[in-house]
């Protein structure tokens, strides 16, 4: 089983509703501005992964109106909607799992809390594969649930809405980003936003590719 697009079907379903949640959320607009003065001025392109309707694009074409931005997800609907929002940027229907396809380098790329529908295989897959499209020197923006591995990944709503869910430590974070010679410059731990489905503990980190 897929249970990576097992989450995509859910989303996209849901893609409206998760829209009007979490739009205006500001809760991580300080991390976004912290990727961002690391990012090379003048034309600077930078990919946001799993883009969902596309929360992190608007801030980095508010922040910074000199970038070029494209958006990737797995969800039409999302892409829909992110287009929709912000029509400065462009946005694909694309699988965060074979960013090579994109045919492209990156200054730099934002990843706000996709990882969390890869399994392992599929995580070390997405990591690997930095250093064919991101940049020397270029910078990663992450995000992600922190929890026990052991954690039970499915997740069903009351409605009956299921999604894959995969937590791990930060510790194992950190492991996979500096498995991709990922250098990280900044990293915190805070608390899940107000409107979170649960309350749980996010991690935010920015990390610089280091070598050729």
């Amino acid at each position: 089983m897929d249970t990576c697009q097992v989450s995509v079907n859910t989303f996209d379903r849901l893609a409206e509703t998760y829209a009007q949640k979490y739009l205006a959320l500001n809760t991580y607009d300080t991390y976004y501005r912290e990727f961002c003065s690391h990012v090379p001025r003048h034309g600077a392109t930078v990919l946001d992964v799993a883009c969902g309707p596309g929360n992190v694009s608007a801030f980095l074409m508010r922040e910074r109106p000199d970038l070029q931005v494209l958006g990737i997800d797995l969800s039409p609907n999302m892409v829909q909607l992110a287009q929709n929002h912000v029509s400065t940027a462009s946005f694909l229907v694309q699988d965060c799992r074979q960013l090579v396809e994109l045919g492209r380098v990156f200054d730099g790329i934002a990843y706000a809390f996709g990882l969390n529908y890869l399994n392992q295989e599929d995580a070390e897959q997405f990591f690997r594969s930095l250093s064919k499209i991101l940049a020397p020197n270029g910078v990663l923006y992450l995000s992600a649930m922190l929890g026990p591995r052991e954690r039970p990944g499915l997740q069903t709503s009351s409605s009956g809405d299921q999604i894959y869910v995969h937590y791990r430590s930060r510790q194992e974070i950190e492991h996979l980003v500096q498995s991709a010679r990922l250098e990280i410059v900044f990293s915190e731990e805070i608390g899940s936003p107000a409107n979170a489905s649960k309350p749980i503990i996010d991690m935010v980190l920015v990390a610089r590719r280091i070598g050729t």
